[in-house]
């Protein structure tokens, strides 16, 4: 399933992947970001101060709540549901008085179909933005290049160091689907590396090319080609697929729309404007049998490949 949003009136949409036939409520408006819970039965709506937690099967059985404290302007907001469902919420806030900008991360305990309770709010880092892992178990900075993990036991983000801190990238990343694996983009090197968010250790090697967005796929099953892959698009709108432990090229191709994200058991690659969906099998193929020689273009004007 993915979740989009209507240009006409800016509701929110749900599409069967396999069918592209519309599923799921119609009607819920969203301006803002859309995360589904864990047990894929929820979605949670953050659209501007607003969070809306509903059902995707029964429309009724939904809540809502401002988790922002009164007096506070959002500037911007981002969610995600943890393992047991219990979601999480990073928010930009902007001071009316001073106009200063400050982070702020909730953890609000789902315990029914009616009801939240805040059990976690902590101030991260001023002016600086936050990324919050799709599993909602680890928040990373842009600023400060910080990362802090999820601690079960103590129910508290604790700062976490990554190997490699020193090649940590500041901005453009991405989470894996299931938040086990982050990958950065160095700007010195223009190489991307990718990490694995429980251990904090390097997965393969750095692959060098000019991203302008990366996209990692889940640890894949056995349906998939490998382990892990990642996407990488540059300025050309052009994408490429590497096996991120191998550092394998599987496929190039040209994309008008930089890829968005792949889907949880990594067989498809969906991009956006305007939205595609891509088999991976198919792009594989496709590259395989394209002839990948190219030459100079010739005095007499012809040119190969």
């Amino acid at each position: 399933m993915v979740a989009t949003r209507s240009q006409n009136n800016r509701h929110l949409e749900l599409w069967d992947t396999t069918t592209w036939e519309p599923v799921g409520p119609r009607d819920v408006e969203c301006a803002g970001e859309i995360t589904f819970s864990a047990d894929e039965n929820r979605i949670a709506v953050l659209s501007e101060s607003l969070v809306t937690i509903r059902d995707i099967d029964n429309q009724e059985n939904r809540l809502s709540f401002y988790p922002t404290p009164k007096g506070k302007r959002v500037w911007d907001m981002n969610g995600a549901f943890q393992t047991c469902n219990d979601l999480v919420i990073c928010a930009q806030l902007e001071d009316d008085d001073s106009h200063e900008i400050s982070g702020l991360l909730q953890v609000w305990e789902v315990t029914g179909h009616s009801e939240c309770t805040l059990s976690l709010a902590i101030y991260i880092n001023k002016h600086s933005d936050t990324y919050l892992a799709p599993d909602g178990l680890t928040i990373t900075t842009r600023n400060a290049i910080s990362i802090y993990s999820w601690n079960h036991d103590t129910a508290q983000f604790h700062l976490f160091h990554f190997a490699d801190q020193a090649h940590l990238g500041r901005y453009t990343r991405a989470y894996s689907p299931d938040g086990k694996f982050v990958a950065m983009e160095y700007p010195k090197d223009h190489n991307t590396r990718v990490w694995d968010t429980r251990t904090g250790q390097l997965c393969g090697k750095p692959i060098t090319m000019f991203a302008n967005t990366i996209v990692l796929s889940p640890s894949l099953n056995g349906r998939s080609l490998c382990h892990q892959l990642i996407a990488l698009h540059d300025a050309r709108e052009t994408t490429t697929v590497f096996d991120i432990p191998t550092g394998h090229l599987y496929a190039r191709f040209w994309s008008p729309g930089p890829p968005v994200a792949f889907i949880r058991d990594g067989t498809k690659l969906m991009s956006g404007d305007p939205i595609r969906i891509y088999d991976i099998a198919d792009l594989v193929v496709k590259h395989r049998n394209t002839p990948h020689e190219y030459a100079p273009i010739p005095e007499d004007g012809w040119m190969v490949g």
